[in-house]
C-alpha cells in the first residue's frame, strides 16, 4: 500500500510539473487589461450612439487601444516611430478625421470643456506637472476610470487610471473635440 501511494504521488507531481512547464510565458505588455469588445463600448453608459461623433469616438478609442505597447518617443506621432502623449492624441483623432492641435497645452486650451463626472469614451484627460501648474500630460479616456496614454521616456503606450494617486492629484480637466 505504501508503495502504491508513492507511485501515485510521483505521478501526480510529474503531471503537475509538466502542466506548469507547458504554459507559455506571457510578455509583460500582455498583462494589461484587455481592450473592451466593440459591443461593450457601444453598450456602455459612456457611449451614446446618436450622432456621427459616436463613430468618431469609437475610432479614436480603437486606435488608442491598438497603440498599446508602442514605445514613447518625444515628438512622436506614429506607431512606426513612437508617440509622445500629445502625438498619440493627434494620431488617434486624425484617424477619425479630426484635426487637433499638436501640444497638450494647446489641446487643453482649445477643446470643449467636459466635467469629470460627464466623461465619455474618447474624451481627453489632462494632468499638470507635479512641480507646477502647467499642462503637462494628456490621455484618451476609454471608460470606467481608465485612459490610454504615452507615459514618458523609456516606457510604452499603456493604460492609466484616474483613481491612481498620482493622476488623481494632478488631474486638471477634460476636453473633447467632438
Amino acid at each position: 500500500m505504501n508503495r502504491f501511494k508513492k507511485y501515485f504521488s510521483f505521478l501526480f507531481l510529474a503531471l503537475l510539473l509538466f502542466s506548469c512547464s507547458a504554459h507559455k510565458k506571457t510578455a509583460y505588455k500582455e498583462h494589461i487589461p484587455p481592450p473592451q469588445p466593440e459591443s461593450q463600448i457601444q453598450d456602455s453608459a459612456e457611449y451614446h450612439p446618436q450622432t456621427q461623433s459616436s463613430n468618431q469616438r469609437k475610432i479614436i478609442v480603437q486606435n488608442a487601444i491598438k497603440s498599446l505597447g508602442v514605445p514613447y518617443k518625444w515628438g512622436g506621432q506614429s506607431p512606426k516611430t513612437g508617440f509622445d502623449c500629445s502625438g498619440l492624441i493627434v494620431y488617434t483623432h486624425k484617424k477619425a478625421d479630426i484635426v487637433i492641435p499638436r501640444t497638450a497645452k494647446a489641446q487643453f486650451n482649445n477643446g470643449n470643456i467636459v466635467s469629470k463626472k460627464n466623461l465619455r469614451v474618447a474624451d481627453l484627460v489632462f494632468f499638470k506637472n507635479p512641480k507646477g501648474k502647467k499642462v503637462f500630460h494628456v490621455g484618451i479616456y476609454i471608460g470606467e476610470g481608465i485612459f490610454v496614454h504615452a507615459p514618458g521616456k523609456g516606457r510604452q503606450v499603456t493604460y492609466g487610471y484616474l483613481n491612481n494617486p498620482h493622476f488623481k492629484k494632478n488631474y486638471i480637466g477634460s476636453r473633447n473635440y467632438l
